[in-house]
């Protein structure tokens, strides 16, 4: 991300899954530091460094190291500090005159005893003006726990903020989880 750009993304979704139903909550900021840095700050108590580097005109890598603290998304077993480490790979493009994505990224992460894997695939497209559709694929994976879940969703950006909806399922595991999601975007 250029030097002094920013940019928010507040996700909200209601699941229902083995563990009953809830409403669950995810704050993703970027600020971009310039020569391939960056901050990244999620709403989890994660605090996230490194380092991002171009791949032609239209792509990047990124290399990322996370010290984890707080409430845990990971699991009641999970608990107290930890970190994660991450790497991504990808690039923008132009199908049928209009721009899209597609974006792959793997992690591990080591908190409490716990050690989860995760693998995230993720493509998008601005297939009107103004609208873009994602769809995104990951695998979790650590322990005795196992999950693919699924993520479609539409956006529309309206007046410089991206507002969306989508539907989030478990496609492979142990747990039957599946709800509708809200997206919130806002760049600075």
């Amino acid at each position: 991300m250029p030097e002094g750009v920013q940019q928010w993304f507040a996700t909200i979704s209601r699941e229902r899954g083995d563990f009953g139903e809830a409403w669950r909550a995810d704050d993703f900021s970027e600020f971009g530091l310039g020569d391939g840095w960056g901050v990244n700050i999620k709403l989890e108590s994660e605090i996230r460094i490194g380092s991002t580097f171009g791949l032609g005109d239209r792509g990047s890598i990124a290399i990322q190291a996370s010290v984890l603290a707080g409430e845990s998304l990971d699991g009641i077993e999970c608990l107290g500090e930890g970190y994660e480490v991450r790497a991504a790979l990808g690039t923008s493009f132009q199908l049928w005159g209009r721009e899209g994505f597609v974006n792959a990224e793997s992690g591990h992460r080591v908190r409490g005893g716990c050690e989860r894997t995760v693998t995230e695939l993720a493509a998008g497209l601005n297939f009107a003006p103004d609208w873009n559709f994602t769809l995104k694929v990951w695998n979790e994976g650590g322990g005795e726990a196992g999950v693919t879940k699924l993520e479609t969703s539409v956006m529309r950006d309206i007046w410089g903020v991206g507002v969306g909806v989508g539907w989030r399922e478990e496609i492979s595991g142990n747990f039957e989880e599946k709800g509708w999601v809200l997206n919130a975007r806002v760049r600075f």
